[in-house]
Formats: structure tokens, sequence, C-alpha cells
């Protein structure tokens, strides 16, 4: 308890070092643009965004700052040292793999390949074992932050399926800076001065701590660190709140699995090996995972037997403000029946101002109810029905980095040159 005091105590004091305001700041700045990345993209498909980059920036702010203290709790109360533990290396190297795939910017196959590097070849020198805990840890935070707010920036888009069809669905992105305590290891030649200093019991740390030269004797100390998550999914199969609770569930069994693994690596040898073998394969696992209850289940947002069916509609549109929203089937327009897409644009066409629509909750429900829709003249709907064949994709669930399509690229040169 008295190290859990001390964490919360020293939480606020983050911000008080200028360089890892400066930190925080590029970090901020990056979550930023991926959030006026967001917003842009919708305004070019709809119109409009539903996801400002402004609210999503200082939401995500405020979320941050729940998963960093998180992040904190478990990496101090397991004792989790960054000395010699190969920290540094974690984001060059999920930089590195992002230029072959977007998905690869994760630290669970930047750890990996660090600790296999080293296993191998004993080059980068990284502590195994608290490198694979840091890596669970902060899984463990991506888990938490995903379950509070996977779902809250969807963007509505027509997919690829595996059956050759096109499927509406939602693309289900968050971004998060992450501000940490982590610990980290010194020695000093005299104790008596220090009037803070927490004495814990024998069995802790669970993840040993190195050796370090020097005289005096190690104690560990509290610094702040900055780090950024992010979170990519697509739901097709399911809503995206279930979607982003499914994900959250087997993130957070990884990293459980993986942090057991890291604390029995710190004691027998031959588990830096399994640890560093599952921090890659685990996670893939969860992504493969992820992606077979999507694709290898009946599509949610398919055209309807009866009426029309949405997937979403517009943000601040006429059709939002009267109360419509995604799943809603909708059967009659103006007491004309409206069997599908085309059917129901000539209708809302030829019939300006308001509208009285007669439409169902989902596909499940058997009552219709009564939807008055205010609008000026032939001022549109902003509905967005699901995709009817013919419609092309709008995103696809695997993206090439810059290095493969440049490789790629090169390739089919030398090609066209023979």
């Amino acid at each position: 308890m008295e190290l859990v005091k001390s964490i919360l105590r020293s939480y606020p004091g983050i911000f008080s070092n200028t360089a890892v305001d400066a930190l925080y700041l590029v970090v901020l700045g990056l979550v930023a643009s991926q959030y006026a990345r967001i917003q842009r993209t919708e305004e070019k498909l709809y119109g409009t965004a539903a996801n400002k980059a402004l609210y999503q920036t200082l939401a995500a702010v405020g979320l941050g700052l729940l998963g960093g203290l998180l992040a904190s709790l478990l990496l101090v109360l397991i004792g989790v040292s960054v000395t010699d533990s190969g920290i540094a290396y974690l984001m060059p190297l999920a930089v590195l793999l992002y230029l072959f795939s977007p998905r690869l910017l994760c630290y669970s196959y930047a750890g990996g390949l660090a600790g296999l590097s080293y296993l191998l070849f004993g080059w980068p020198k990284v502590n195994v074992p608290a490198l694979m805990a840091l890596v669970a840890c902060l899984h463990a935070a991506e888990a938490f932050l995903i379950r509070l707010s996977g779902h809250t920036c969807s963007t509505p888009v027509y997919v690829s399926h595996e059956n050759g069809d096109v499927v509406g669905g939602f693309a289900l992105q968050r971004f998060w800076p992450i501000p940490i305590i982590v610990l980290f290891l010194i020695k000093l030649p005299d104790l008596s001065h220090i009037a803070d200093l927490i004495h814990l019991p024998d069995w802790w740390p669970l993840i040993r701590a190195p050796e370090i030269a020097g005289p005096g004797k190690p104690v560990f100390a509290m610094m702040p660190v900055i780090a950024a998550l992010g979170y990519g999914d697509i739901a097709i199969a399911r809503n995206p709140r279930d979607k982003a609770k499914s994900t959250s569930n087997n993130l957070m069994l990884f990293s459980v699995l993986l942090l057991m693994l890291s604390i029995a690596a710190s004691r027998w040898h031959l588990f830096a090996w399994v640890a560093t073998l599952f921090s890659p394969i685990g996670h893939e696992i969860v992504i493969r995972a992820g992606l077979h209850e999507e694709f290898g289940k009946e599509p949610m947002y398919t055209p309807a037997e009866k009426g029309v069916l949405l997937l979403d509609v517009v943000a601040g549109s006429p059709a939002k403000n009267a109360g419509l929203k995604s799943g809603n089937v909708i059967c009659l327009v103006n007491d004309v029946e409206v069997g599908n897409r085309d059917c129901l644009e000539s209708t809302i066409a030829n019939a300006p101002g308001p509208l009285t629509l007669w439409v169902l909750e989902s596909v499940e429900s058997s009552r219709l109810h009564r939807v008055e829709v205010e609008r000026q003249s032939n001022e549109g709907m902003g509905l967005i029905p699901v995709p009817q064949p013919g419609d092309q994709p709008m995103a696809s669930s695997y993206t090439e980095g810059i290095l493969l399509r440049f490789l790629r690229n090169v390739a089919k040169g030398k090609k066209s040159d023979k």
C-alpha cells in the first residue's frame, strides 16, 4: 500500500520535467495527426466527420492518463526495472516493422525481435524478462483502454469479404499518449538520509533485477517515460462495441500469459526463450482470431430481405437528428415501400421536404415504428445504407508498408525491363 500511495503521489509530477513534457508533446502531436487523418477520411467519404480530431485528441489525453496510471501501477508493483532492459530498442524496431506493414507497429513484435536477437547472437543487450514484462503491462493497459473506448472512434466503410462480396463494416481506430512511471536501479553509499525509502518483502520484485556495477546498495527509483498506444480493428460480423469488447478480452489474456512467462523467465533461462517467442506469436494469434471472428462468420451489414438496412447515418444530418441509427431498417418512405437502396434514394429525391419513415429497430425486429424527419426542400438525408451488389470496397483488411510497396514496385520494374 505504501508503494501504491507513492505511485499515486508521483504520477501528477510526471509533467514537472521539461524533457518529458517535450516528448509528450511530440507523441501528442503524432496522436493528433492520426485523428486528423480520420477526420479528413470521413469528410472525403461523407461530406462531414462524426469523429472530430480535436474532440478525439482531448479524449485520448484523458484516457491516456488512466491507461498510463494502470501501466505504472502494474510495472512498479511487479518490479519491472528498465535498467538494461532494452526499452530504447522498442520504438525504433516498431517503426522499422511499420515500414513493412502498419499492423506490425506493435511492442510485442518489436520486443520479440529484440529478445530473440539477444538470445541467438548476444546483441543488442537486453534483459529479456524485464522487456517482455514491460510489453505485457503496456498491452494490459491497451486492453483496458480498448474496453473503455475502442468502439468510440469508428468509421463506416465498405469492405471486401473473403467470400468475394462487398459488405458493410466499421473501421475502429484509437490512439493514446501514455505517460508512465517506471523503475530503474541506482546504487547509493548511504541510505540513512533517504526519507521516503520504502522497504518491501524479500519476494519482491517479481522480475529479478539485474546486477549493476559500483559500490553502495542498490535502490529502485522511479522515473517518467512517455509511450504511445494504438488500436486498429474492423467490425463486420458484430457491432463496434461488441468487437472492441472481444478484442479487449483476448488481448488481456495474452498480457496475463506473457507476464507469467516473463516472471518465470527471470528465474529459469528456458522460459526466456518461451516468453520471447510467445510475444509475437501470441499477439499474432490474437490478431488472427479477431479476423477469423469477423471474416469467418456471417456478415452483419448486408442487404436485408425486407427494406433497406442502414450501416450508419451521417453526423449532424436530418436522419441523425430524427434518431435513426446503425442497424435500423427503413421499410416505407411516405407510405411507399422501399426494397433496395436505389428505390430508397429515388423515393426520397421525389419527395422534397419533411418525410415520414416506417422503420424496424433491427433486422430481428418485427414491429414498425414511425420516424418523422425534418429537412429543408431537397436536403440530403445523411443515410449510409449497406452496400449493394456491384459496389466497390472503401477499405481492405490488409495494408502494405512503405518499404514493402517500394520493394514490390522495384520487382515489377525489373520484370517490365525484361
